[in-house]
């Protein structure tokens, strides 16, 4: 038995970190799995607390390392002071295009040196592939961006996701007859494409359908843009936060109608196809708890 860690951003957990994860299990041969990752840095599929979430679900201990304390690490001093001296690696599985170390500048082949002088093992996991090219968070990301929600889910393994907290909306939406919540999504996370999606909502003590719209509400241009959720079934009560929202279909783009009543009418028609697509569906998982996780080593 080995004591393995798996390195890496793990921006989305999707189904190449799966893989990875997977792989890493089978070659400790019955010994723990360690997920070594870092807090989110720029446009991210998730928050360090979803992220957390999921990783361990997948092993036996996940440890978040800041940035402030690791990115200055030349590749030597990284492998010699965290994987072994605060993770206690036995083994080290990574993919085939890791970088690490202070300016990237450690690979894959860096590694194998130095693990070797440590007496460590090193397992290179081949990329999983879908659709002819690697699965990976730039990918899902760029997919997320031109709304292709549904192709970024099948990367992911679940539903691409957002999640923020509501705050005061100006009524535009409950004047047109289909009140909503608005949301500051957190500032990490990816933005899809502007427009309106077929959708899952949870927050603390309730979840259900959804029509989500991000957008510059330009049918309006006195007003600011917007990120609003329009529960298919009133909920019970005010929505308090953090709202996560699963995007499962792209309807329609943002667009400008000729008058509040034509707004009224499409936003109609969006709720009956989203009543459609999500017939049937399983709803998703929650990805976040009541708290936030440490930073540092998670059991």
């Amino acid at each position: 038995m080995a004591r393995v860690v798996a390195v890496g951003r793990f921006d989305g957990v999707h189904l190449g970190h799966q893989h990875l994860l997977r792989e890493a299990r089978r070659f400790g041969d019955g010994g723990p799995v360690i997920a070594y990752t870092f807090p989110p840095r720029g446009p991210s599929l998730l928050t360090l607390a979803a992220k957390v979430r999921l990783l361990q679900d997948l092993a036996d201990e996940v440890v978040v390392a800041p940035w402030e304390e690791i990115e200055g690490l030349e590749p030597e001093e990284f492998v010699r002071r965290e994987l072994v001296g605060r993770v206690g690696a036995e083994a080290v599985a990574v993919g085939p295009d890791h970088r690490f170390g202070k300016g990237r500048t450690g690979d894959l082949r860096t590694l194998e040196r130095l693990a070797r002088e440590l007496g460590v093992a090193v397992h290179p996991i081949p990329a999983l592939r879908r659709g002819g090219a690697p699965v990976s968070a730039a990918r899902i990301r760029d997919l997320i961006g031109a709304g292709e929600v549904e192709a970024a889910g099948r990367l992911l393994g679940r539903p691409s996701w957002l999640a923020g907290q509501p705050v005061r909306g100006a009524g535009l939406a409950r004047s047109l007859g289909y009140p909503t919540v608005n949301l500051e999504l957190f500032p990490e996370l990816v933005r899809p494409r502007a427009g309106v999606y077929a959708a899952w909502a949870h927050w603390p003590g309730g979840e259900g359908k959804a029509l989500f719209y991000l957008g510059d509400r330009p049918t309006f241009p006195g007003l600011p843009p917007s990120v609003e959720v329009h529960l298919l079934t009133p909920p019970e009560g005010a929505v308090a936060g953090p709202v996560e929202v699963h995007l499962l279909a792209f309807l329609r783009p943002d667009r400008r109608f000729p008058s509040p009543a034509a707004l009224a009418a499409q936003i109609g028609e969006d709720r009956a196809r989203a009543e459609e697509v999500l017939a049937g569906q399983t709803p998703p998982g929650r990805l976040l708890g009541a708290g936030l996780p440490s930073q540092g080593r998670t059991p």
